[in-house]
């Protein structure tokens, strides 16, 4: 059975929707209001720029943690022998 006279009431939820505010979200009007942007096009510029930087400098860190190989220094004569096996004759 088809109904074709089905229709849905399309509304949108705001929360913490103030009359005479802007909708814009709190990052961006942080960077109009110290004035690093004029508009919010170019605070979305800087803001993904920044997670970009974010993500480069953190993917260097793990890097740096667990994929670089540590070169070890060579042991010295007292630690040669300590360290190794003694023969018995």
């Amino acid at each position: 059975m088809q109904n074709d006279n089905l229709q849905f009431d399309d509304f949108k939820i705001r929360s913490r929707t103030i009359p005479g505010q802007s909708e814009s979200p709190a990052m961006i009007q942080f960077l109009m209001k110290k004035g690093i942007v004029k508009n919010e096009e170019t605070a979305l510029h800087v803001l993904f720029s920044l997670i970009g930087l974010l993500i480069v400098a953190t993917v260097f860190v793990i890097y740096l943690n667990f994929f670089k190989t540590t070169a070890v220094p060579p042991l010295t004569v007292e630690q040669e022998l300590l360290f190794s096996p003694q023969i018995k004759n």
